[in-house]
């Protein structure tokens, strides 16, 4: 009896870390749930890129993964956010760069510090913004030289949307500076606000992430006038770049990408990069890009701190040099 009894108990033991094992084999990797924070409004680029990620992530790394938009101040609301919260793997940044890159050098009071209260996780893709004119701007208005000549003419009319602070806002300033044009910035929370009202005619333009307008002007209710990329987009190959107009210092192709609170374990972190590297490079994640005319790209935590680290550098300069102010 006492054999049985104790065979038995070696069995239901047995039968119990069986089931255990596979749980813990496969489920070690996961959090319960993570959260994604944005800065920026539903529907814009950051957000639906990413909703793509964080799709991606869902039951890789997390068992449930949520996107909170935290819209205000341009992005530093969520950024300042994440750093105060848990570094247990359960909460991420995903941001353009300028709130990490731009934000720090014209906002000396800044909450936080790019380079000290972070844990960078990787990278998503890469946009270069454009200049793009709606209705509120003749039709026959189709090339940038063109609305050059109509912001002269009309100067009160002539106004760009963006969020103040932003790489969009400071390629607007630097367009309108080397252009010799008064173009006033109207700021927005973010960029489908701003394109909302491009659309309903109560913005003469806008300078946007290319994922942002591309359907747009696809479909014809807006008019994509240049791109800010090193060379032209393969998403839009009949619109020029500022390079090729002679605009050289306007020049912006961005990343956006995801970071953690500071004092993330680095196991987490690689784990939390790798699952968003498999989402970009997803069938899915593939699809997703090149409907927003993003180009995909990855970097280890390692490659991408170093990437962080050199681009808030050059903003750093370029930003000095220009004598650029978010309230000009």
């Amino acid at each position: 009896m006492n054999e049985f009894i104790a065979s038995r108990r070696a069995f239901l033991l047995g039968a119990a870390a069986a089931s255990i094992l596979p749980s813990r084999a496969f489920g070690q990797e996961r959090v319960r749930q993570l959260t994604v924070v944005v800065g920026f409004p539903a529907g814009g680029a950051t957000d639906i890129l990413a909703r793509l990620i964080a799709d991606g992530m869902r039951g890789t790394y997390a068992q449930t993964v949520v996107v909170d938009n935290r819209a205000g101040a341009a992005g530093r609301l969520a950024v300042d956010y994440v750093k105060n919260a848990k570094n247990d793997g359960s909460t991420l940044l995903f941001t353009p760069a300028f709130p990490m890159l731009i934000a720090p050098h014209v906002y000396p009071k800044l909450p936080y510090d790019t380079l000290r209260d972070f844990a960078p996780v990787g990278l998503g893709a890469r946009s270069m913004l454009c200049l793009a004119v709606g209705p509120a701007v003749p039709a026959g208005v189709k090339t940038v030289a063109e609305f050059i000549d109509w912001a002269k003419a009309t100067p009160t009319k002539a106004v760009f949307g963006a969020p103040s602070g932003s790489s969009q806002h400071f390629a607007g300033q630097t367009f309108a500076r080397a252009a010799g044009i008064k173009l006033e910035q109207v700021p927005y929370k973010g960029g489908a606000p701003a394109m909302q009202d491009l659309l309903g005619g109560h913005l003469a333009s806008n300078v946007s992430p290319t994922a942002e307008a591309l359907p747009h002007h696809q479909a014809g209710t807006i008019r994509i006038l240049a791109v800010t990329g090193a060379k032209r987009s393969r998403f839009l190959p009949d619109v020029p770049s500022m390079q090729e107009l002679g605009f050289k210092d306007v020049l912006f192709q961005d990343w956006l990408g995801m970071f953690a609170p500071l004092g993330t374990p680095a196991e987490i972190v690689s784990r939390m990069n790798a699952a968003a590297a498999a989402a970009v490079k997803s069938e899915a994640g593939s699809a997703g890009l090149g409907k927003l005319g993003m180009e995909p790209d990855i970097a280890t935590p390692e490659a991408f701190a170093q990437m962080v680290r050199a681009d808030w550098e050059r903003y750093r300069g370029v930003v000095q040099s220009s004598g650029f102010k978010p309230e000009d």
